[in-house]
């Protein structure tokens, strides 16, 4: 809004404080009113977010409930020092089983004779590596047929099919170093050599047949697969890992101990469903708790909850503990309400749980916890049906919501227009005081002119 400015020159009043302070007192009534219930509206809408934020979390931890997975999980037992662990999914059958490692795989590693040293020539021609029947060469010529220069051929020929070269240095010199990538019988290391009249040196020293009794090069580890047993029956891997020999069971192994029978236990994870039985009542209670405190009013110091008296809040709490309150029918047997597992109402309508009894119940029952949260007609189906109609996009909070922030929209319209018309009447006032002010500059000029005039009259007497 424009502000005008207008001195009193022919008065001498303050036009520019006068108008503004009638302006002030013409504008702050409504505008005070605008601001006290845009608060009132902003802080219902925080408090609408924050009831949406405790709906959604709760329906989160109704999530795990509902989901049939939660309910076939599968949890391990081992000894604190067991050559294995173990990992498990839903298929694995539930029993107890009596596990030895007797061999762990390794990776083949042969070496050659040893020499001078890392720079000493070994000769021309052809190397071809096999590794688990495929195999790739490399070509030796006079001046790169060094140890030094040879393992970096090997390391860098594109086709390499799975072999690392290295020089390892002892007492007795250097020596070329062949390791297997991988482990396994499979993997062993086959090196010929090709030469020709051409060439120089003795390559040959780089051979080697896996299958032969004697070979130049010679065998530092040999290739080994993984043997476990199981219940007496025997699985072999080329890795560390064995899978498959026990449904749903992977074992990954970290010592050999041959002949140590070790016990693993698989059952269902029963802590698992009481977790997330806890989670839901603690999700409830976390709800249950913003809902009371929404909604709460202390008569000694009058004072109410953002949500005191909404009735869309008073419905969802309603709603809410209703669903608690019943029984889901006859699907669980013998058990279908909360109460029957430990989890009763207490103050404040928060509930409680006996987790001594709601564990006696998972491990004596463990199927009729399934029917009562994740069947259709179970809590944690019901719950969530009945929050959906809440939470969901366009669902009741949202249009409650948009209600408000419309609210919001006609409270800025309405200070536009305030401002607008506090700028008429500032104008009018300006005018209105000017042309006073224009007013008086005349009556006073004119009485000074009169003065003047009497004081020229015959017969008056001129003041000292």
């Amino acid at each position: 809004m424009a502000s005008l400015t207008v001195s009193g020159a022919g008065s001498g009043l303050d036009i520019n404080s006068i108008v503004s302070q009638l302006v002030e007192a013409e504008r702050a009534p409504q505008a005070n009113r605008l601001a006290s219930k845009e608060a009132r509206i902003q802080a219902q809408l925080s408090a609408f977010g924050t009831l949406k934020s405790s709906l959604e979390a709760f329906q989160s931890s109704l999530t795990k409930l509902q989901n049939v997975d939660t309910y076939n999980q599968r949890s391990s037992s081992l000894p604190s020092d067991s050559p294995f662990s173990v990992s498990v999914d839903d298929t694995a059958a539930a029993g107890s089983y009596e596990v030895s490692v007797e061999q762990l795989a390794t990776r083949n590693k042969i070496a050659s004779a040893a020499y001078a040293d890392a720079q000493t020539s070994v000769g021309t021609g052809t190397l071809s590596i096999t590794v688990n029947g495929e195999s790739f060469s490399v070509d030796v010529e006079s001046g790169s047929d060094s140890l030094e220069a040879i393992s970096a051929a090997i390391n860098d020929a594109e086709d390499n099919v799975g072999v690392s070269a290295s020089i390892v240095n002892d007492e007795n010199g250097a020596q070329l170093v062949l390791t297997s990538d991988n482990s396994g019988v499979e993997n062993a290391i086959a090196v010929s050599v090709t030469t020709d009249l051409a060439d120089t040196g003795d390559l040959s020293q780089l051979s080697y047949d896996p299958n032969a009794g004697s070979n130049p090069m010679i065998e530092k580890v040999a290739a080994l697969d993984s043997i476990i047993e199981v219940d007496g029956f025997t699985q072999t891997s080329s890795d560390l890992s064995v899978a498959g020999m026990i449904e749903g069971v992977t074992f990954n192994l970290s010592e050999a101990r041959p002949g140590e029978k070790i016990t693993l236990d698989v059952s269902l994870d029963t802590n698992a469903v009481k977790r997330a039985v806890e989670g839901f009542v603690q999700a409830y209670n976390n709800l249950n708790t913003t809902l009371n405190d929404l909604t709460a009013y202390d008569p000694e110091a009058n004072t109410a909850g953002l949500l005191q008296g909404d009735s869309t809040t008073r419905e969802i709490a309603t709603r809410l503990r209703s669903e608690i309150g019943l029984n889901v029918g006859s699907i669980s047997g013998d058990i279908n309400s909360l109460a029957q597992i430990g989890i009763t109402t207490g103050d404040n309508s928060l509930l409680e749980i006996d987790s001594d009894e709601l564990g006696d119940v998972i491990s004596s029952n463990f199927s009729a916890i399934q029917n009562l949260f994740a069947n259709d007609d179970g809590y944690a189906n019901r719950l969530d049906n009945t929050l959906d109609r809440y939470t969901q996009g366009g669902g009741i909070l949202d249009v409650r919501t948009e209600g408000l922030s419309g609210q919001i929209e006609r409270i800025n319209d309405q200070r536009e227009a305030l401002d607008r018309r506090i700028a008429s009447v500032e104008e009018r006032y300006f005018k209105q005081f000017t042309a006073l002010d224009s007013l008086l500059g005349q009556l006073t000029s004119t009485g000074d002119f009169l003065t003047q005039q009497l004081a020229n009259l015959p017969g008056s007497v001129k003041q000292d």
